[in-house]
């Protein structure tokens, strides 16, 4: 009989747990988000509260803008009729869906305070990935208030008002700083400018003019071309146009631009030009030379246009021209007919070239669809702001 050795007992291994992103660096894990593209974000957001955080957080804005992958996104603001015969504003963004461009809801809008952004006649800007929503009015009274729509986490905070009640204002982002002009009933406070680096507000002092006082008082549009902001007013029945020299903090009589006080609708700049609508074409202006020519390859913008438009905005995003328009209809009834509008949208590709006669822009309409049909005609479109997320 033989014994058999006895076997030597084996070991056990070591389970091994899977590796986890906690395991991962934040500064690793921001590069690696950085380098996706932002429409995965909400998807990944849910992974868990870190990566909601990670992803909500300015690192990620930074890292984002370092290596060059930030994307342009359109947000409109509307003042639309509820159920209970009010009205209210609502923010969306301009998305492609299914092949067509559609105005999706901005949803989860939260916010710490109690002042409501839904305030009537403000001013907003786009700043970097913020829009500021400026003074406006509340029951008819003015106000000072400011409010920032953060538009990578979809959240409200405050920032220091104003320092004389506005509304219908304008603004102007320039050089970091924002500039507010018109809306107030103090003539002493004209315009003023919030510089973001500091935090604070001041007076912007109104231009010369040949009137008695020797200041303009009438202020009709702005554009920001040029490192300059430009500035168009009525002195003594006379056009006039000003511009401002942010460096030198003064204001010069401006004898360019010649031809665009005829403009009285929406405009606007991008590149080398301005774009308007002229006589129911849009153009390019081109302030170097004086001259304003057609806009051609709109064909198909022209086509599905009817004739009772009206041109509510011209927006420069990303380079390419946005226009956005709206359109009167009657509902066929029997007796009496309803009247409502519908608003469309047209995405254009812009493109310079030399020809024998000179300088020829041409429009590549990449999309041109209704985004909102059949509502109710007291709408209105009270903001359309290109932001970089």
């Amino acid at each position: 009989m033989t014994n058999n050795p006895t076997a030597p007992p084996r070991k056990k291994k070591k389970k091994t747990k899977p590796p986890s992103f906690s395991s991962i660096p934040d500064d690793v894990l921001v590069n690696i988000l950085a380098r996706i593209s932002r429409s995965h974000y909400r998807s990944l957001s849910l992974v868990s509260k870190h990566f909601n955080s990670l992803l909500s957080s300015q690192d990620i804005h930074t890292a984002r803008s370092l290596i060059g992958n930030t994307d342009a996104r359109l947000y409109v603001r509307l003042w639309l009729p509820n159920p209970s015969s009010s009205h209210r504003h609502s923010w969306f963004t301009l998305s492609y869906r299914h092949g067509q461009l559609s105005l999706v809801p901005v949803r989860a809008l939260s916010s710490s305070s109690s002042y409501s952004p839904d305030r009537s006649n403000s001013t907003t800007v786009a700043v970097h990935s913020d829009i500021y929503q400026i003074g406006g009015s509340n029951e008819d009274k003015r106000t000072r208030a400011v409010r920032v729509l953060d538009c990578r986490s979809h959240t409200w905070r405050f920032a220091p008002d104003i320092r004389v009640a506005r509304k219908h204002a304008r603004s102007y982002f320039l050089d970091d700083k924002i500039y507010v002009i018109g809306g107030s009933t103090l003539t002493s406070w004209w315009g003023e400018v919030f510089d973001l680096k500091t935090q604070t507000w001041k007076r912007l002092p109104k231009p010369l003019s040949d009137d008695d006082d020797g200041y303009v008082h009438s202020y009709d549009n702005g554009a920001v071309y040029g490192g300059r902001l430009y500035v168009f007013t009525m002195d003594n029945n006379n056009n006039n146009k000003y511009a401002y020299d942010p460096k030198e903090e003064r204001w010069v009589k401006e004898a360019g631009f010649v031809g665009l006080e005829g403009i009285t609708g929406p405009w606007c700049v991008i590149g080398n030009g301005i774009y308007a609508e002229h006589e129911g074409k849009y153009t390019w202006y081109d302030p170097r030379s004086g001259k304003q020519v057609m806009v051609y390859g709109l064909k198909d913008v022209y086509e599905k246009r009817a004739k009772n438009y009206r041109t509510i905005e011209l927006i420069n995003h990303d380079g390419k021209l946005v226009i956005v328009w709206d359109e009167w209809h009657k509902t066929q009834r029997e007796h009496k007919g309803v009247w409502y509008k519908s608003v469309w949208c047209a995405v254009i590709s812009l493109e310079e070239g030399l020809t024998p006669l000179g300088t020829r822009m041409r429009g590549s309409v990449e999309q041109c669809n209704v985004v909102l049909n059949r509502v109710h005609k007291s709408f209105k479109l009270t903001s359309c702001q290109s932001v970089s997320v």
